[in-house]
């Protein structure tokens, strides 16, 4: 595989000739709903009020509903049940409703269970997820980057595999069955040309997403190999490997992870700026003890009516 540092249309150039073509007829994100666009640009808004958001979100039922629930959540252990959306707001805070708008959105627009049989796809879903929470607790500690542009580098760190699994789902069994042969997941990105971090660059390329997206989104496995935003990178890739220590990690998406012990997986030389050991191992216990009450909410939002995978113990 060539070093992820080569010009886009060299990239373009190892990539399945049917993806990058289709690549670039993919439209942007325009399919988001409209009430996540107007949450965005409330939540950047520093005058904004929970009343001011509440008027956004009960035009919306189904995330009136999720906001409630978010709100009610074993996460926050309420003692008296929030019952209006304003009351839930202040609760989960405006950077936890970003997420959830912007996590809806995603759900909406690549839609997890339309997945070949075999592949889980409520896995993926939630293994973005835990990374956008976990680069969010990172670059607080850390302070290198904004926690939300964190947050949202986190949850679109892996959009090339989303869009793999919901938009190539013939060069996805093909990739499978190559894995069932008992290649690993990367051989098989590689080999058969579906490289995501690739894919998931040029995308986001094409869209004209900011240039840190753009970075986090082709080296968070490969943070030595950035040029650009490299405290960005170091952040996502740190909480890449957090989650990859609890049941939210994906084993199969790289041969590293599956064969790395976690002395390997969490070296101290890889430690983003700004982070001891003790704090690295305090944030992975919060993590772990913090994902599984998020998660059923986070299921919800998605809308699955399977009941999740099985997850490594």
């Amino acid at each position: 595989m060539p070093a992820p540092t080569e010009p886009a249309t060299q990239i373009e150039e190892i990539i399945d000739q049917q993806v990058a073509s289709r690549i670039r007829e993919i439209g942007r994100l325009s399919t988001l709903p409209q009430t996540t666009w107007e949450l965005m640009r409330l939540l950047g808004d520093e005058n904004t009020t929970p009343e001011n958001l509440q008027k956004v979100v009960e035009q919306d039922p189904a995330l009136s509903a999720k906001v409630i629930s978010l709100g009610n959540s074993a996460y926050y252990g309420l003692r008296t049940p929030a019952t209006t959306i304003a009351r839930a707001i202040v609760i989960i805070g405006f950077k936890e409703l970003e997420f959830l708008a912007l996590g809806l959105g995603l759900a909406d627009t690549f839609d997890l269970r339309k997945v070949p049989y075999g592949f889980d796809g409520e896995a993926l879903w939630l293994h973005s997820l835990s990374v956008s929470w976990a680069a969010r607790e990172v670059a607080a500690a850390t302070r290198l980057v904004d926690p939300g542009e964190a947050m949202l580098a986190g949850l679109l760190h892996n959009i090339g595999q989303i869009m793999l699994v919901t938009h190539f789902t013939v060069q996805l069994q093909r990739l499978m069955n190559y894995v069932a042969e008992g290649h690993t997941f990367t051989e098989g990105e590689t080999d058969l040309g579906l490289w995501h971090e690739a894919i998931g660059y040029l995308l986001a390329k094409n869209w004209g997403m900011p240039q840190y997206l753009q970075d986090v989104i082709l080296f968070h496995h490969r943070p030595e190999l950035a040029t650009g935003s490299l405290k960005t990178v170091s952040v996502i890739s740190q909480a890449i490997k957090l989650v990859g220590l609890t049941n939210f990690g994906l084993d199969y998406e790289t041969a590293e992870a599956q064969r790395a012990t976690p002395e390997e997986t969490m070296s101290d030389d890889d430690l983003p700026p700004g982070l001891t050991r003790d704090n690295r191992d305090k944030l992975l216990e919060k993590i772990k003890n913090t994902l599984p009450l998020m998660a059923p909410t986070w299921v919800q939002m998605m809308g699955s009516s399977r009941r999740p995978a099985a997850r490594k113990k």
